[in-house]
């Protein structure tokens, strides 16, 4: 007999740790640093029974969301769904010394002019900025550090160095580790039949991470459930999260108009966070966002420029 894979929890104690999940501090949501998800078990009796292939799923839920909470507990960024191993890679891993010529993009970001190996590759900006030196306008030096190498924008590339350093435990999800947490829970939904009190505890549990998932993203993400009601879950509160952008970038832009000769850039800065914001906004309120998407989009984050 297959004992519950973790401990004996039962459909009694429902959510067990998911009421620690977030506390209020001044109307906002703060995720507490020993706050954990932990789902209801059923005892499985053979290998085969469905209840074990179940257990697997709510297994990888917990390992997941436990890392998205500590990340976000210690102030580090928790998801970055456009972010994949592929991207990671770029980010991390350098390539022999002569595996390009010495006059390519490629081998200016992670060598040296001497030859020797930079510590960490340059980044968009900073490629950009190289090759301004040489005399080339800095929009064309930017086009070509985005178009002509694998540099990343140096917010990205130093969230992905930082998550590569931290322990497993930690870290935070790049988008295969998010895409893999969003099939978990869709399969935690599913609940074998037979069970209707863990049904019943389990998916009130995915409904409240999905929710404080979207919660915690700093950009717009398409529904990236199979399951409609997760789906609603995620987006209600993304609306609310970016509604709440738009309000704090008013009042910062409120504030910046009696400075506005002295800070102009407060400013305007405020204006293309809320501008931003109410695109965002207008795009997770279209109708059949999902279905307009190709599968391989669909949980991928839609980036917005506020031009003028």
């Amino acid at each position: 007999m297959l004992e519950p894979l973790i401990g004996g929890r039962l459909a009694e104690h429902e959510g067990h740790g998911l009421n620690r999940l977030s506390v209020p501090h001044n109307n906002v949501q703060v995720v507490r640093h020993d706050a954990r998800i932990r789902f209801v078990y059923v005892p499985a009796h053979e290998s085969y029974d469905p209840c074990a292939a179940y257990h697997e799923h709510l297994v990888k839920a917990e390992l997941l969301l436990g890392r998205v909470i500590a990340a976000y507990a210690a102030g580090i960024r928790p998801v970055a769904p456009r972010l994949d191993d592929a991207a990671e890679a770029r980010a991390t891993v350098k390539p022999p010394r002569n595996l390009f010529p010495t006059t390519t993009l490629e081998y200016q970001r992670w060598y040296h002019d001497d030859g020797s190996a930079r510590p960490h590759p340059l980044s968009q900006e900073a490629l950009a900025e190289r090759l301004a030196a040489s005399g080339l306008p800095i929009r064309q030096a930017l086009d070509r550090a985005i178009h002509r190498s694998h540099a990343l924008p140096a917010a990205e590339q130093a969230w992905l160095v930082r998550r590569r350093a931290l322990p497993l435990e930690q870290r935070p999800l790049n988008g295969c580790e998010f895409r893999a947490l969003i099939d978990a829970l869709d399969a935690v939904w599913r609940v074998p039949a037979g069970v209707p009190q863990v049904a019943l505890a389990n998916r009130r549990i995915a409904l409240r991470v999905a929710a404080a998932l979207a919660g915690m993203l700093d950009e717009y993400v398409a529904p990236p459930f199979a399951v409609a009601a997760l789906n609603d879950a995620f987006n209600a509160r993304l609306l609310a999260r970016l509604q709440r952008t738009i309000e704090t970038s008013r009042r910062r832009a409120g504030s910046a108009c009696g400075v506005l000769l002295v800070g102009p850039y407060a400013w305007f800065a405020a204006k293309a966070t809320r501008m931003r914001a109410e695109h965002q906004i207008g795009l997770a309120r279209m109708p059949g966002t999902r279905s307009a998407l190709p599968p391989s989009t669909a949980g991928s984050p839609v980036r917005l420029v506020a031009a003028g």
